[in-house]
């Protein structure tokens, strides 16, 4: 644990560029939000402060330690954040994320909180200042390398409507509902349908989708199999609203929770589905793949399966230990592969 400190306080250079100015942040009551660097869990620079988070994962590291000093997101729940002094907001690289929940947060703080926002120049730091032009004063404090700190001046709040970033389309009459940051927002993705391909003869029993998304898995597989009994998972706040939203707009039952992988699956499934991420932020991360494979066993039923789909570029051997697990490639092209794991 203390090793992967060391080397997460190595890189992060958000944190660097914090604590450079640590005056500035010391004797302010604080919100933190956004992608919040590991360290900056272990280490407070800030004496009063709260950390605001979007994420199930970091909500889960954060409450080990600091159990009354985090918020877990919720779009249906007005927080009382209007007596903070100031926000710190380290930027996510998608922009429509960004404004979602700087906008979110905007709408509950004061009108004299001071916001920061930190973040590297290939998420696109430099060009908060065209997003928020009709309610924040931008200008650039620090620079170090890549990363850069803004400081902003609120000229009015926002009001806050979540239909207005909502995305909505439709695939083989299926009609998908979808919020920024959410896997599959513009569109369902190609690993996706070549995942849903595989499945051409007649399912049964309990389906678990881990990183549900949009839904859209579980959902095509419920069309064609209605008596299949689907849970939908995932760890990012948007993507738990669009699961559940999308269930009830393709009028399927189905249940949805906030797990961390297998975090908070207590029960034995037929079969596990995913396409799961391989980038945390703008960096290649197999972490959670290879525990989604790894731990499949401890959540299968005898005979049960794992269907998941990657891309093409992973070699199979960094993923799976080719002498402990029965598994078999059903479909590849050249962008994505889906491997069937069976128990």
């Amino acid at each position: 644990m203390n090793k992967t400190v060391i080397k997460t306080f190595q890189i992060s250079k958000e944190y660097k560029i914090l604590k450079k100015n640590f005056q500035l942040f010391k004797n302010k009551t604080t919100i933190i939000s956004g992608i919040i660097p590991s360290v900056f869990l272990k280490i407070n620079i800030i004496k009063r402060f709260i950390f605001y988070v979007n994420y199930f994962n970091l909500y889960l590291k954060i409450l080990k330690k600091n159990s009354k000093n985090v918020i877990f997101n919720n779009f249906n729940h007005k927080n009382k954040l209007s007596s903070y002094k100031q926000l710190i907001f380290f930027l996510t690289k998608n922009k429509k994320e960004f404004k979602l929940h700087l906008t979110f947060l905007l709408s509950h703080i004061s009108k004299t909180c001071v916001i920061y926002v930190v973040g590297e120049k290939k998420c696109g730091i430099n060009s908060i200042s065209k997003i928020f032009s009709n309610y924040l004063i931008f200008k650039k404090i620090d620079y170090a390398r890549t990363c850069s700190l803004y400081k902003a001046k609120i000229m009015k709040l926002p009001k806050f409507y979540l239909h207005k970033f909502i995305n909505i389309y439709i695939w083989n009459n299926i009609t998908i509902q979808s919020l920024p940051g959410v896997f599959g927002y513009k569109k369902i993705d190609t690993g996706s349908k070549l995942l849903i391909s595989t499945f051409n003869k007649k399912i049964n029993g309990k389906i678990l989708d881990i990183g549900s998304g949009t839904g859209i898995l579980s959902i095509a597989l419920a069309k064609k199999n209605p008596l299949i009994k689907i849970t939908l998972t995932d760890i990012y706040d948007a993507a738990i609203w669009c699961s559940k939203n999308n269930l009830i707009k393709n009028n399927l039952i189905g249940k949805v929770l906030f797990s961390d992988i297998y975090s908070h699956i207590k029960k034995r499934y037929d079969l596990i589905i995913s396409n799961p991420p391989i980038h945390y932020n703008l960096k290649i991360n197999l972490k959670i793949l290879k525990k989604i494979i790894k731990n499949s066993k401890k959540h299968l039923k005898k005979k049960g399966e794992l269907r998941i789909v990657i891309s093409s570029f992973i070699s199979l051997k960094y993923i799976i230990n080719f002498n402990k697990i029965n598994f078999k490639i059903l479909l590849k092209n050249k962008s994505y592969t889906v491997i069937q794991i069976t128990n």
